[in-house]
């Protein structure tokens, strides 16, 4: 199999089991279950997985890196930290609303992982706290930002974005870049002094 052909495989596969665990629940999935829709056999899943628990990590790690590399580029830019945070939030809103079945494992079955999978997670999850915190340090320093505690404000906007799994849908009346913008607006209305 041609290297663009694995790779094509390979995400029908990642898209078909993010369906079936954000659908059924992980633990409510079985290997079986997973082998009738991608209609292959159970034991040529452990070709491109170790296990139940590595198709989980590898959808939410895959995620979650894509993700984190945007965010650290948008955070080494050389541009004013308003702006960083508007790209920020407009980029994490679409990237995790627009993929609502990747988002409802990173939001429900984190504690499905154990061991190195869940500490390497939880890890990257550190690191999107740390990169979202420096923006807002930046704009504290420069007397940007209204005086509040910078990890309320950032688990806000998260819990914004998170619990869009329970009501957006992307194909409905509010587009992805309206809801981007929405969120935007709200929280830095919420967390910058205004100008004059």
């Amino acid at each position: 199999m041609s290297k663009s052909k694995n790779f094509e495989k390979r995400q029908e596969i990642h898209n078909s089991i993010a369906h079936l665990f954000a659908r059924n629940g992980y633990h409510s999935t079985s290997m079986r279950d997973i082998a009738r829709e991608l209609n292959m056999n159970a034991s040529s899943l452990y070709h491109y997985f170790k296990g139940k628990e590595d198709m989980l990590f590898q959808l939410m790690n895959d995620a979650m890196n894509e993700a984190l590399v945007t965010i650290e580029e948008i955070c080494r830019a050389d541009i004013l930290p308003e702006e960083k945070l508007d790209r920020v939030l407009v980029y994490y809103a679409k990237y995790f609303a627009g993929d609502l079945e990747r988002e409802i494992l990173l939001v429900n079955e984190m504690n499905s992982l154990k061991g190195k999978y869940r500490s390497t997670l939880l890890e990257k999850q550190r690191r999107y706290v740390h990169l979202f915190r420096s923006i807002l340090e930046e704009l504290a320093e420069q007397g940007k930002m209204k005086k509040m505690n910078s990890t309320t404000a950032l688990f806000a906007f998260f819990g914004m974005v998170h619990y869009t799994i329970k009501w957006y849908d992307k194909d409905g009346r509010v587009s992805l870049d309206e809801l981007a913008d929405t969120f935007m607006e709200i929280f830095t209305r919420g967390i910058l002094k205004q100008k004059g």
